[in-house]
Order: C-alpha cells, then structure tokens, then sequence
C-alpha cells in the first residue's frame, strides 16, 4: 500500500476518536454546568427558607390585620351611606323638589361633611320619573350650596330612610310640651295636718 492510502485509513479512525473526545467533553461540561445549577437552586431554597423561618410570624400578621379591618372600612362606609341619605320625606310629594329638611340636608353634606365624603344618596323610587325628578332636584340645589366648587356625587341607592317628615316630628314634641303639668311643687302642708294624717 502507498503511504497516502495508509494514512487515509488511520484518518478516519482518529476523526471518530476526536469525534468522541470532543463529545465527552461537552457532555462533562453539561453536567458540571447542571450540578451547578442544581447546588445553585438548592442553595437559593436553604437562604429563602431561613429568611422566611426568621420573619416569622410578620408575613402573616398583615394579611390577618387586612382581613380584620376590612369589615370595619365597610361599616364605616355603610355608616356614611345612611348619614347622607335623602328619603321621601326630604322631597314635597307633589313637586318631587327638596323640602325645607331636605335642603337643610343637603347644605349639611356639602358644607359640613368631610371633603371625601360629600356624595349624596337617594332613596329610590318605585317610579323611574319620580327618581329622575329628585334626583335633578338634589344635583341642582347642591350645586348651589358647594362651597368648594366640586361637582357633587349623587347616587341612587336601595337603602330605605328610616325618618320621618318633621312635621310630624313637630306636632309630637309641641302635643308633649303642652301636655306636661306644670313644675311647681305640691302645696305645703302644716305639721299638724300632716300629723293627722299619718296612720
């Protein structure tokens, strides 16, 4: 055999030895690469569990005080709802327009309530014209009476108005004032009257 052919024989036997060489390697390198990752991420648990072993229990103590005040801001906000609520009685029943009460209502909210709690709620109506009404009614007189120049909230709500009209509030409290005897004392009596009458 020719020295060429020789050497084209022993070629390709040394190609698929560096071949596999050059594979190995590579493969080495992975695993190397992923036991690194591996002791990476294993190491990265064993900090993110010590911190989190150490704050304990503030991490959970927020979520808890969130959960425990939220039905207060609830209350709070119902409790806002009912204040600034017009009923029937706030309106004239044939003009669907403010009463003098429900004025004295109104300019309350918008001059005297805090800033963020100046809306206004509307009983609503069975009649969709009667709410349309009053609702018009409320928008124009407290737009009159805002001191600070913000376009009031007004909203319908389902709450029921648990007043009454003050008339009636009235009549009650005058009927009572002239019903009540008069504060004087009983007469008085003279020690010898009083001793005869005691048993």
């Amino acid at each position: 055999m020719p020295l060429g052919s020789r050497h084209l024989l022993v070629m390709p036997a040394m190609r698929h030895t560096m071949i596999a060489a050059a594979a190995f390697v590579v493969v080495l390198a992975s695993v190397d690469s992923a036991s690194a990752v591996c002791c990476d991420d294993t190491a990265h648990y064993v900090k993110h569990g010590f911190y989190v072993n150490n704050q304990w229990p503030w991490p959970y103590v927020c979520p808890d005080r969130i959960a425990v005040q939220e039905p207060f801001c609830i209350m709070v906000n119902n409790g806002w709802r009912r204040q600034n609520l017009l009923g029937g009685h706030h309106f004239n029943p044939e003009t669907n327009q403010l009463n003098a009460a429900g004025q004295l209502k109104v300019q309350w909210i918008m001059t005297q309530a805090p800033p963020d709690r100046r809306r206004i709620f509307v009983e609503r109506a069975l009649d969709t014209k009667v709410n349309t009404e009053r609702l018009t009614a409320v928008r124009e007189y407290s737009t009159q009476v805002a001191v600070d120049g913000r376009t009031p909230l007004i909203a319908e709500t389902s709450l029921m108005s648990e007043g009454r009209p003050a008339a009636i509030v009235d009549a009650i409290n005058v009927k009572f004032q002239q019903s009540m005897p008069a504060p004087v004392l009983p007469p008085a009596q003279s020690a010898s009257s009083a001793s005869t009458q005691q048993p």
